[in-house]
């Protein structure tokens, strides 16, 4: 088998000129990128020098290859110092952070982390580090890019804060006030345990914010709440004063006094912070129910004492004249109660008194019933209808208010005395005086037995 051997042709060399003159346009192109290189650096450098955070910049290695000189006033250090950034942290952080950061290069995500670093004087700070990924044109994953930013004078005051609230807490711990703080922007609320123990809660059991604040809340008291809330926060109010009622966690409602005010304020005057107390009241509000309670009833029978019967015999009054119609005032008087007391004791009479009150009260539900001192009571009937039968048979039953079933030596009759308003009489004194007269007329006929206001005529 033969076959011709092609003759193979080598390229012509080029010449000695030719491969200068090529030289010469690589180290042009080179000179024209590094000056390219370098003034994008510097005017980097000149832009991030103006900021107060620090410019980083790493390759895909995860090599650091750009710096901005804020870095070196917040380390103390200089250009010439270097030092790899993992060992500017400080040790404790160093056991934890490099790993979390490299964790978010490999899942090529943002990151964002505060740590301690060692500045050249042996001091610390505290620096917030954010990254984003970068990518070439291509789209491929090209490193990334981020910020440092000093963060302590933040932390130092967060901390100051906390310990401020830490002694505040502890200094309350055991007592009815509690402190709140709200994050408006956010909705958070922090709540210290003495805040919650109000309420019955531990701190782990409540997760504060403003979101569902509203259903711890009292329904009658929350529109009210609400309104001053928002307008301590329009400022038109200096703060939160009131107090209402929250759901505690075994059920029930407990009164708290709630004192808030806006303590920071953005440039527009929008409220971003507010710091209140809260104080349990459920006691001095039954002490005060009990005083109040105490100052419109007597005490031995539980009925509305004389000064509360002014008052209810007024407001029944109005409402007739309002309404039309008619309304009854009846006084009674225990028949014999001086000899009870006389013969079987104050212990006796007391005891009378109360079944008198307690049949009294049962008897007329429709009306009220109160005490006016020693064996008297009034009656007020506000719908006393046309006929004054209909209320002299309702008056039986009150003459026999202190009696009991069987054999009693200190059962009693009552005497009656019974006037219309407005038949009898234009105000409440001489509505009295007119049921006075009959309840003496009572007396005068032999006692037990009513009697009806009679006009002289």
């Amino acid at each position: 088998m033969s076959g011709k051997v092609s003759e193979i042709k080598a390229f012509p060399e080029k010449s000695s000129e030719s491969r200068e003159d090529e030289l010469a346009w690589l180290r042009a192109e080179l000179a024209r990128e590094t000056a390219l290189r370098q003034r994008y650096e510097t005017q980097i450098r000149q832009f991030s020098a103006s900021l107060p955070v620090v410019i980083w910049m790493a390759d895909a290695d995860r090599r650091v290859r750009f710096v901005s000189d804020s870095w070196y006033a917040i380390t103390g250090t200089s250009p010439d110092q270097h030092e790899s950034w993992v060992f500017t942290m400080h040790e404790e952080d160093r056991l934890i952070v490099p790993g979390e950061i490299h964790a978010a290069a490999e899942r090529q995500e943002r990151f964002a982390i505060e740590y301690r670093i060692l500045k050249a004087d042996g001091t610390t700070a505290w620096v917030l580090n954010v990254g984003a990924p970068k990518f070439d044109d291509r789209g491929r994953y090209d490193g990334y890019v981020g910020a440092v930013i000093d963060v302590s004078e933040r932390r130092a005051a967060t901390e100051t804060l906390q310990g401020l609230e830490t002694r505040l807490s502890l200094a309350l711990d055991g007592t009815r006030v509690g402190v709140w703080d709200w994050d408006i922007a956010s909705g958070d609320i922090w709540l210290s345990d003495s805040a919650l123990a109000i309420q019955g809660y531990a701190s782990e059991e409540v997760k504060g914010h403003a979101a569902g604040f509203a259903e711890y809340v009292h329904p009658d008291d929350l529109a009210e709440l609400l309104r001053r809330i928002t307008a301590c926060l329009k400022g038109e109010q200096p703060m939160v004063n009131l107090e209402h009622r929250l759901r505690c966690k075994e059920g029930g409602w407990v009164w708290v006094a709630e004192r808030g005010r806006v303590v920071e304020r953005d440039a527009n005057g929008r409220a971003l912070r507010m710091i209140g107390t809260r104080t349990d009241m459920t006691e001095q509000r039954e002490r005060d129910d009990r005083l109040r309670w105490l100052a419109a009833h007597d005490v031995l029978t539980e009925l509305p004492n004389r000064g509360r019967f002014q008052e209810l015999l007024l407001a029944a009054m109005r409402e007739t004249d309002a309404r039309g119609g008619r309304m009854a005032l009846m006084l009674v008087d225990l028949d014999h109660f001086k000899a009870v007391n006389d013969g079987f004791g104050h212990d006796a009479g007391d005891a009378l008194l109360r079944r008198a009150a307690r049949r009294l009260r049962d008897a007329f539900t429709a009306g009220s019933v109160a005490r006016l001192g020693g064996d008297e009571f009034a009656i007020i009937l506000p719908d006393a209808g046309r006929h004054g039968e209909e209320v002299m048979a309702l008056a039986a039953q009150a003459v026999h208010a202190g009696t009991t079933s069987g054999e009693d030596p200190t059962e009693s009759t009552a005497s009656v005395g019974i006037a219309f308003y407005p038949d009898h009489a234009e105000n409440a004194a001489d509505l009295v005086k007119a049921a006075d007269v009959a309840l003496y007329a009572a007396k005068q006929a032999g006692r037990a037995c009513a009697r009806l206001y009679e006009p002289r005529r």
